[in-house]
């Protein structure tokens, strides 16, 4: 009788504590089929049969650390290669490498001197855990100038296998990060390649690119084709894409918002700034002439759409969404007698390009055109091209499509969002001090997407482009102060088009708002809503710094029938009341709602706004936090909830209200015109 486990499925059984208290454990039944042969009475012929037989499975639910090391290998001493991936894809919130490095060498000698076989193949997985850890997670070990998790790497291995494969590969690996820290010429970490020199996108400085001391000639935005442009996009995207530590999008990680986030995250920091320096580079080229007419205005921006609509069939959603973003932006999308003069057909396709990024039913639209085309060679989508094609280049469409292989570079807005909602909504540690591994399994599941794309984004074959480098290098944007960019573009877009009265009276009401950095704006979290600019729109604008006359941003557009500024990524306006018994007026004033907001905070700033009522417990643990979602539904959030991803965003108004938590919600509350 061979047991095969090709048939199996589990079932939640039970949960238990150890007696320790330091690990809590889910167990599980895990059916397993099998074939056995039986004999008939009549012929004695052997007929085959399935039979089946449950087996227990414990999985670690949470647990001290010293559990959770345990748990990376299985009862007879192997690997458990599904937890170990989980494992060090995101302990750094628990663990530093260093002591991790430490633990691990601590197990292998402990093991030393138990029952030499049993001992033998756990100290072999150990050290296959470190290989591994290696191989996937080089970073880890790169700290200059001491390097302590390295050193202390070596010095484990050269004490207890000092002619391993490993220990070589460990002592290969420290002398090249000390000769590349001697040579260090000052180059960021998050810098890839352009042309012949160097584009550190951070610092978004590049040097002109040359070849044997030979400079390029400027070039301007109009001698570049679309294909070009798209391609060159594409190269670098797809190369910081490529280099991306999956590990620094974990909310415990990204979503500390220090000042030092650039060189805690130096991967997605160079992703963003990238994501920024495309849609400054859009704003820029468009506002760049302001004695442009504003026919020949509108060609460039119906160059930028043919060249999204190219990312498109590149599968470059990044960058797609960059353009698109900057021809959302305040100065751009501002500007109706500009767009007034953009060919009806462009509209159209940029519309349908603009739809991919849908805030409905949570981007359900990029979400699947994400799962679909994520991993295919080639795009679905069919080329538009304008019958009154205004774009000098146009003759660039009629190539062979099967000439460029095609990977796929997601949006990182997407997954960031995503690990910050499952950071938001999952605690660190349990009530009992215990490392919450169940938050971390969710976590991992939104990580290894994120491995899946980078290996799709590797199938990309693009040579640099040096009049293209020299081009972009060219274009004067700031990313170490976007606001002071935005505020400058505002106003140029103001002198091209004056703002009308309306315009002038909807900027002082937001500017009162202050908002975030441009940079979390536009990627840190994906939800905010991408309208399709038309010259009926009317006014539109975005929201400004409280210290700055002019918008700063506007990725989510404020137009005269939407004024509450509630799709912005990070922020919200709602409607809130205060249930004041014995009261029936219904009082609603307007709150930002911020993604840090807990609902306890939310409720202190309630109180605050009603103050001046004397008939008000101010005492915050006294009440709670409601939604109200439709006709006598209510939401209410727990004290501790995250209530601005908590909150029911496909329900048809934002009215909030806080009342004392035996209280019941009058029907009154309902009767709004949202809800009948």
């Amino acid at each position: 009788m061979n047991p095969a486990e090709n048939n199996s499925s589990l079932q939640f059984l039970k949960e238990f504590e150890t007696p320790e208290h330091d690990a809590v454990y889910n167990v599980y039944l895990k059916k397993l089929s099998y074939n056995a042969s039986r004999a008939t009475k009549s012929d004695d012929i052997g007929v085959a049969s399935v039979n089946f037989k449950t087996k227990e499975l414990k999985v670690i639910k949470a647990g001290t650390l010293d559990r959770l090391l345990d748990s990376l290998f299985l009862e007879g001493g192997e690997i458990d290669g599904t937890y170990v991936r989980i494992f060090l894809a995101t302990f750094r919130s628990f663990c530093t490498p260093k002591t991790l490095t430490e633990k691990l060498a601590q197990m292998y000698e402990d093991y030393d001197g138990s029952e030499k076989a049993r001992s033998a193949t756990f100290q072999q997985s150990i050290i296959s855990v470190l290989s591994i850890w290696l191989d996937l997670y080089l970073q880890d070990f790169n700290e200059p100038p001491s390097y302590p998790c390295l050193q202390a790497l070596r010095s484990f291995l050269k004490k207890n296998l000092p002619n391993s494969d490993l220990f070589n590969r460990v002592q290969h690996r420290f002398s090249k990060f000390c000769t590349d820290d001697d040579s260090d010429d000052g180059v960021c970490v998050d810098s890839v390649d352009c042309a012949d020199g160097r584009y550190v996108v951070h610092g978004r400085t590049l040097p002109s690119p040359s070849k044997h001391g030979e400079l390029i000639e400027s070039v301007e935005f109009s001698q570049l084709n679309i294909r070009t442009i798209a391609e060159q996009l594409t190269r670098i995207d797809a190369d910081l894409f490529i280099k991306l530590e999956a590990h620094q999008c974990l909310g415990s990680t990204w979503n500390q918002r220090s000042k030092d986030k650039a060189n805690e995250c130096p991967t997605v920091a160079a992703t963003i700034s990238m994501f920024n320096s495309v849609i400054f580079t859009v704003i820029s080229t468009i506002l760049k002439d302001i004695d442009l007419k504003a026919s020949k205005r509108a060609r460039v921006i119906e160059k930028w759409i043919y060249i999204a609509q190219e990312l498109r069939i590149l599968k470059n959603f990044s960058s797609l969404r960059a353009i698109i973003s900057g021809l959302q932006s305040s100065p751009i999308f501002r500007l109706k007698k500009l767009w007034a003069h953009v060919n009806k057909e462009m509209m159209e396709i940029y519309t349908d390009l603009a739809q991919i990024f849908s805030l409905e039913s949570n981007q359900i639209a990029s979400r699947e055109l994400l799962m679909k085309e994520g991993t295919a060679k080639v795009s679905t989508q069919t080329r538009r091209k304008s019958k009154t094609n205004g774009v000098s280049d146009a003759a660039m469409y009629r190539y062979d499509q099967s000439s460029l292989c095609c990977g796929t570079v997601p949006y990182l807005g997407t997954f960031l969002s995503d690990l910050t909602m499952v950071d938001s909504a999952f605690s660190d540690y349990t009530d009992s001090g215990l490392v919450n591994f169940e938050k971390h399994r969710k976590e991992f599941e939104i990580v290894a997407q994120i491995n899946l794309f980078q290996s799709a984004a590797k199938m990309y074959q693009v040579e640099p482009h040096r009049r293209f480098c020299a081009w972009f290098n060219s274009m004067r944007v700031y990313t170490e102060d976007e606001s002071s960019f935005m505020s400058s573009s505002y106003a140029l877009s103001c002198e091209i088009e004056p703002p009308s009265t309306a315009e002038k009276n909807l900027q002082k009401t937001i500017s009162k708002t202050s908002v975030t950095s441009y940079a979390s704006l536009a990627l840190s979290y994906s939800n905010f809503s991408l309208k399709s600019p038309t010259p009926s729109d009317g006014v539109s604008i975005g929201s400004a710094s409280s210290d700055s006359a002019h918008p700063i941003t506007s990725q989510s557009s404020i137009s005269s029938g939407d004024s509450d500024g509630s799709h912005h990524p990070d922020r919200r306006v709602i409607k809130v009341t205060l249930l004041t018994p014995g009261s029936d007026d219904v009082n609603y004033k307007s709150m930002i709602l911020t993604n840090k907001d807990r609902s306890m905070a939310v409720i202190k700033r309630v109180l605050e706004k009603f103050h001046e009522d004397p008939g008000v417990n101010h005492d915050p643990s006294t009440f709670c936090l409601v939604q109200l979602t439709g006709k006598h539904r209510e939401l209410q959030f727990p004290s501790d909830a995250n209530v601005f991803y908590a909150m029911d965003t496909t329900s048809p108004n934002s009215t909030f209200l806080v009342k004392k938590t035996s209280e019941r919600t009058p029907k009154k509350m309902f009767k709004t015109k949202s809800f009948s």
